[in-house]
């Protein structure tokens, strides 16, 4: 009578491996048919109808002395400052003096913004 009960039990353990192993088919077959999926073979697609001397000309240009030169150029050029937009012109009173700075500057020098 016991190992009845032990197989019962044991058997009702095991089906929700079942449910599982299901719910995880399901999600792949989702993953197949969703729209990021069909854009990625769209891309692969285009990429292996596009010749091979087109590809192979792109990957060339970009390694010649005028790439190297444009690289050169965009990698000396200065950034733009970034800014906070929070950080404007304040008055700023340090000591007994009254200045008109940026908010970060008045604040690293100690002063008070009025």
């Amino acid at each position: 009578m016991r190992w009845i009960l032990v197989v019962a039990l044991l058997a009702s353990l095991c089906q929700g491996c079942f449910v599982f192993d299901e719910l995880d088919k399901g999600q792949q077959i989702m993953d197949q048919h969703s729209p990021r999926a069909r854009e990625k073979a769209a891309k692969r697609e285009e990429a292996a109808a596009a010749p091979r001397s087109a590809r192979a000309g792109a990957k060339q240009e970009e390694g010649t002395l005028e790439g190297l030169k444009k690289w050169w150029k965009k990698k000396r050029e200065p950034a733009p400052p970034k800014r906070d937009p929070d950080d404007g012109v304040v008055r700023c009173q340090i000591g007994k003096t009254t200045h008109f700075t940026r908010k970060s500057d008045c604040m690293l020098r100690g002063g008070r913004v009025l």
